[in-house]
């Protein structure tokens, strides 16, 4: 009989164990908190060539972003992190912000004008 209940222990302890690990990592890697949303506004008269947001990880290319038109660009993170964005105009010029600090789940605002680029919390 105590055998049967050291055993049910075990079983119990290793489900639990199991269901933990299990909440923990989505929790770290789920979709809705693991990524940074940028959005850009394009105010700048002109088309927009490419936008690119570099950032610790790698970097996110949009190509082809129209005059007036708006994009949700988005990047995965696991804690703090701080990009750069760079848009090349129709004309050659190229726009450069972003942010410095920025935390997982967060969202920003990039608003692309004739001369220069302004950043905020949407």
């Amino acid at each position: 009989m105590r055998v049967l209940w050291v055993l049910g222990g075990m079983v119990l302890g290793s489900v639990l164990t199991l269901i933990a690990g299990v909440a923990l990592w989505l929790h770290d890697t789920g979709p809705t908190r693991a990524g940074i949303e940028v959005r850009v506004e394009n105010r700048t008269g002109q088309d927009v060539r490419e936008v690119r947001i570099e950032h610790d990880r790698g970097q996110v290319i949009y190509r082809a972003l129209g005059k007036g038109d708006t994009v949700a660009l988005s990047y995965p993170v696991r804690g703090e992190s701080s990009y750069s964005l760079i848009a090349v105009l129709e004309d050659g010029r190229e726009l450069r912000g972003g942010a410095g600090y920025i935390e997982r789940g967060a969202q920003t605002r990039e608003v692309l004008e004739p001369e220069r680029v302004v950043s905020s919390d949407p």
